[in-house]
């Protein structure tokens, strides 16, 4: 569901509010430039139960943050986001679906220093989980939207997805869970990443029908274990022919499941 009805607290734009979980969630974000959806879904869906502090890296309007916190009531979260129109929103989300008690909201550029990052709320060894869904691509190699939330979240700077991963592995605990959701062409520079600070890696692709190449990858991995990486059996989301959603991707969309891994 869509609808062109900025709430009145929110700088006028043009925004859209959209239902996420099966109207569990009613969510605003711009109409154009980056928008959330599946990829943000399933991000939140796979945090586990057993996390009570959840970190987002580049959280944008919330979609994933708070899909985990839909799903787990006793877990509260700190969104990290550099654009401030994305954290009016997010913080507008946030009250209108009442998690703002559980929520802390701050601005930050990922590149920032270690200092920068503490005084934005990011304390380091601290949260369960840290989630992310980075920019896709270089900003050299793509078009991006005129916008600039839109241009922030489609594209950064070549070679930045390892401070990503450094950046997460700072603020998660000493067992702690990381989750990134990225294209299957970054698995080599994802997993190049995680390899010096993360182990118990598991790599899900995500693939659109059954027989095609997957064309997203989550990994999950454990912040000071050893322990050996595990390629899992693909997540699909489409059956072999017709646009509905196969049966355990739409239990997760619709809020009734989440993303057992």
């Amino acid at each position: 569901m869509s609808v062109d009805q900025p709430d009145p607290n929110v700088k006028q734009q043009y925004v859209t509010q959209d239902a996420f979980l099966g109207g569990e969630l009613h969510i605003l974000q711009p109409k154009k430039g980056f928008r959330a959806g599946v990829d943000s879904v399933l991000l939140g869906a796979a945090v586990s139960q057993d996390a009570n502090s959840l970190l987002e890296l580049g959280a944008g309007v919330g979609v994933a943050s708070f899909t985990a916190l839909v799903h787990r009531p006793h877990l509260s979260a700190h969104l990290a986001e550099i654009s401030s129109e994305a954290i009016e929103l997010c913080a507008t989300n946030a009250k209108n679906n009442g998690l703002s008690d559980r929520v802390q909201i701050g601005q930050l550029d990922i590149m920032a220093t270690g200092p920068e990052r503490e005084a934005a709320g990011l304390k380091p060894d601290h949260f369960d989980c840290v989630i992310a869904n980075p920019p896709y691509f270089d900003d050299k190699s793509v078009s991006l939207p005129q916008d600039q939330y839109g241009a922030q979240a489609h594209a950064h700077a070549k070679d930045c997805l390892e401070k990503w991963v450094k950046v997460a592995v700072s603020a998660a605990s000493a067992t702690a869970e990381i989750i990134f959701i990225h294209r299957a062409e970054a698995i080599n520079d994802l997993l190049r990443a995680y390899d010096r600070r993360i182990g118990n890696i598991s790599i899900l692709p995500i693939m659109s029908r059954p027989g095609q190449p997957a064309s997203r990858v989550l990994l999950r991995g454990k912040k000071g274990s050893r322990a050996p990486t595990t390629l899992l059996s693909p997540l699909h989301l489409h059956g072999e022919t017709g646009r509905e959603f196969s049966a355990d991707v739409e239990r997760i969309l619709m809020g009734k499941a989440c993303l057992h891994w």
